[in-house]
């Protein structure tokens, strides 16, 4: 496995983790179309969430977030909406396209940005 593939699951796991204790139910985990990869995707209440995870040990160059470019916003909402077509028991509940950065090393610090692309 490549370094940025361990390091990329890393931070998935770790968004989860962070995702789970403030309420979220992960439904998938690197959902893929024909249109990109999203890294999660989880319900809270009536809420489902589209996430870009984005792991970063530096954060010049814009850190975590300064990393996702306008083409990637597109493609995430094309994906999710592709996504919620197919799954259509998710229909009732409000879509949200989400980032959770994970910024430095060791005890990083984690945030979660809602609705970032809408």
């Amino acid at each position: 496995m490549k370094n940025t593939t361990k390091v990329g699951n890393k931070g998935e796991t770790l968004a989860c983790e962070f995702l789970t204790k403030n309420k979220y139910r992960i439904i998938e985990r690197n959902y893929r179309d024909r249109f990109c990869e999203i890294d999660v995707i989880a319900i809270k209440k009536k809420e489902i969430a589209f996430v870009e995870v984005k792991y970063r040990s530096r954060t010049d160059f814009g850190g975590a977030v300064g990393s996702i470019t306008p083409d990637k916003f597109n493609r995430m909402q094309t994906s999710a909406e592709y996504w919620l077509s197919t799954h259509p028991r998710f229909s009732h509940m409000q879509p949200s396209l989400d980032v959770v950065t994970i910024e430095g090393s060791g005890e990083p610090a984690i945030e979660h940005l809602k609705s970032v692309f809408l």
